[in-house]
């Protein structure tokens, strides 16, 4: 994939702070904190002692911070360990690498598996809690069905065999979802909601109810669900319902995911769950503490074939860019409080943020394929 040259940020000479991170998807530079030069007073007896420099001593010299770049993964992958994934993990990193991706999230059902790394590949440690009740509060499909998805990205704790950790005192969806911060607190993660739409059942007011509580990322757009993705007439997209929860000023972000099960160029029907459908690019180093930042902090696009080489905040405008030769038709769409306000037919735009809520933008290719870009706010 294309790759964009980022800027490069010098230390201070005693201190290098992390940027304080505004209100937006992608976060601007703040100005350095003041750095105090004064040295206390030693006490009055104390001996001081001076070491002279040597005149030809060398310069200690200080690595460069780590480049940051555009790097695409997978946050929602599953293996054999999983139960319901044929495939070892050996050949699943080979998948992965084969076709150019930088970093997966491994997500077993219910199980921390133990990462190995590939050649080119990053494979951070995860868990995708996994927990399949019946009529649940709000009520959804008229099956009963409900299924309360939520991955953990970057898990720091270990599970040794399957994990028990579901709330099946209640039917109510938001201490079910409860259940899974809690779950995070103790193996650490970014928690992500996945396949909202699934047996339907999420509403606005409750995807913004559950950022409150303390989830930041949600699936807006995995392949293995498609039909669910797009609603129907008594329900909302995932986009719509995406809009609904930001309007009520949460900090959400939106992924796009695959949810690998099935590692095979197959068109069989019994393939359910094939690799590669969709995917986060990240604007990060090359490290999972990095990678795990700039998603946590928003700044990456999802896609599901569209390469970007500008998704950002620039001044007080959002900026998209299509990357250099990338060929098709483009249109981008400027969505501002839910509701579409621009659009651009091209590669490039841009868009003042609004004085209050957010801006975030949608890149359609003319084969239908997809980049969303991040809310941003004031």
């Amino acid at each position: 994939m294309k790759r964009s040259p980022c800027a490069v940020v010098a230390c201070a000479l005693f201190a290098c702070g992390a940027p304080d991170v505004p209100n937006s998807s992608i976060p601007r530079p703040a100005e350095d904190a003041p750095i105090s030069t004064e040295i206390p007073d030693a006490p009055a007896d104390a001996e001081v002692l001076a070491t002279p420099l040597l005149p030809d001593a060398a310069p200690v010299e200080t690595a460069a911070p780590a480049r940051e770049e555009w790097l695409k993964g997978s946050t929602h992958v599953h293996a054999r360990p999983s139960g319901d994934s044929i495939t070892p993990l050996p050949d699943v990193i080979a998948w992965y690498e084969k076709r150019g991706y930088d970093f997966i999230v491994l997500t077993d059902h219910n199980r921390t598996t133990e990462v190995v790394q590939g050649k080119s590949l990053l494979v951070i440690p995860g868990i995708e809690l996994t927990h399949n009740p019946s009529n649940c509060i709000p009520p959804g499909d008229p099956s009963g069905k409900c299924r309360i998805h939520v991955n953990l990205l970057g898990v720091t704790g270990r599970v040794e065999g399957k994990l028990v950790w579901a709330n099946r005192k209640t039917q109510e969806r938001i201490p079910k979802y409860d259940a899974a911060l809690e779950q995070q607190k103790a193996l650490g993660g970014i928690a992500q909601i996945n396949h909202p739409n699934w047996f339907w059942g999420m509403t606005g007011d409750l995807l913004a109810e559950l950022a409150r509580r303390g989830f930041r990322h949600v699936e807006i757009a995995n392949a293995a669900f498609e039909t669910w993705n797009a609603g129907d007439k008594d329900h909302p997209d995932l986009d719509t319902l995406w809009d609904a929860a930001l309007a009520q000023g949460v900090t959400l972000w939106g992924i796009a995911s695959d949810d690998a099960h099935d590692y095979t160029d197959s068109k069989s029907p019994k393939v359910k769950y094939p690799a590669g459908g969709g995917w986060v690019v990240v604007k990060a180093a090359r490290g999972q503490a990095s990678i795990l930042a700039a998603l946590d902090a928003g700044r990456f696009y999802s896609s599901n074939g569209v390469v970007l080489e500008r998704a950002e905040v620039d001044g007080d405008a959002l900026v998209v860019e299509v990357a250099p030769g990338e060929r098709g038709s483009y249109t981008i769409d400027f969505i501002e409080n839910g509701k579409r306000v621009q659009r651009v037919t091209g590669t490039t735009a841009r868009r003042t943020l609004p004085a209050s809520g957010y801006l975030r933008a949608l890149v359609t290719r003319g084969d239908g394929k997809k980049a969303w870009v991040q809310p941003a706010r004031r």
